[in-house]
């Protein structure tokens, strides 16, 4: 058979794909990313984890990203790609290392000029200025793997270290009654729609809802901020909190934000704020869109890895890199316990 026939033959009978170097895919959705190990020893994980951060650490987040740290990204993407891996004891130490260091990091940091940004866990910051700390979507980590998680000292040091507290929409994996509650036991403040925290609805007593208008602005504590009307899907609430500081940066953090209609709103953002920061859900709808609507100075990306999600659905920094190639704006992507300092040009 020639090769044209051979085209021919794939083109006319899909079926038949697989026999020809397709049969890797576990899901159409990884088409464009490494396929995943269904397991791997635990030497090679442990030595690649231990590679993966020293590369990090020598070449950390900036709007230059250096090739090996890509690279070492992707090695994680392999890891937390193993279809047990979120069961795995040396990728949970791992994690909760991380998680203590950075919040040692957090409970410290000082910051004269701009901000400093942590990513914490799936679609979870930490954002420090000179004069303010907040939090967006704090959570253990992976919902329903109670070994995966910060320990609890670690995530009363985050909490300490915050004075507020923003939650997009009530998926546990960006909600967290636990949170909720270390957070209303210190007299913090919340901000988030009025239905997360379905199992606790005592603490949405104490959460504050707001309007939800692309043109109304609120104030709580030293914080403006406009919740958006995003949504998940085309019924779920949720709230994209645009937080303006003290200093006047403004970021925005998008939640599970995945609704063409909300483009109405989404495509005058920018002609109408000034966003410092985009922290979109790394598999939003039409991202390349959604930076041309807001017009952030920088992008930095969430939901990468989240554990709790089967392996199609645990979006990878390799599919991030895809989709947001040629975005009109610098992408930064963070690992879990990374930190990023932004400077306003």
């Amino acid at each position: 058979m020639t090769r044209r026939e051979i085209l021919a033959a794939l083109a006319a009978a899909p079926a038949l794909a697989p026999a020809f170097g397709q049969s890797y895919l576990s899901s159409p959705r990884r088409a464009l990313t490494a396929p995943e190990l269904k397991d791997a020893p635990d030497e090679w994980i442990a030595r690649s984890l231990a590679w993966a951060d020293d590369m990090l650490k020598q070449h950390p987040p900036a709007l230059g990203e250096h090739p090996v740290r890509r690279a070492a990204l992707i090695r994680l993407d392999d890891i937390l790609h193993i279809e047990s891996a979120p069961q795995k004891k040396l990728v949970q130490d791992w994690y909760a290392a991380r998680l203590e260091q950075v919040a040692e990091e957090i409970a410290s940091a000082k910051v004269s000029a701009g901000a400093r940004i942590w990513k914490l866990y799936n679609h979870g910051f930490f954002i420090r200025t000179a004069g303010a700390a907040f939090l967006y979507d704090l959570v253990p980590g992976p919902p329903r793997i109670a070994d995966f998680a910060m320990k609890p000292a670690t995530l009363q040091k985050l909490v300490d270290a915050a004075e507020v507290l923003f939650v997009s929409h009530y998926h546990d994996d960006h909600a967290n009654p636990e949170v909720g509650e270390l957070m209303f036991a210190r007299q913090k403040p919340v901000v988030g729609p009025n239905d997360i925290w379905r199992t606790k609805p005592e603490l949405r007593t104490k959460l504050i809802s707001p309007e939800r208008s692309p043109e109304k602005w609120h104030k709580t504590g030293k914080f403006a901020y406009i919740a958006y009307p995003g949504h998940q899907g085309s019924n779920i609430v949720n709230n994209c909190h645009l937080v303006k500081t003290p200093e006047g940066l403004s970021f925005l953090q998008t939640g599970d934000q995945s609704n063409d209609e909300d483009f109405a709103w989404i495509d005058e953002v920018g002609l109408k704020q000034n966003v410092d920061v985009l922290f979109p859900n790394c598999w939003t709808t039409d991202p390349l869109r959604m930076v041309r609507g807001v017009k952030p100075k920088v992008i930095v990306t969430g939901h990468e890895n989240e554990m709790a999600h089967t392996v199609p659905h645990r979006e990878d920094w390799t599919q991030t890199y895809n989709r947001f190639h040629g975005a009109a704006a610098p992408l930064v992507t963070l690992a879990w316990g990374e930190g990023f300092d932004y400077r306003q040009s």
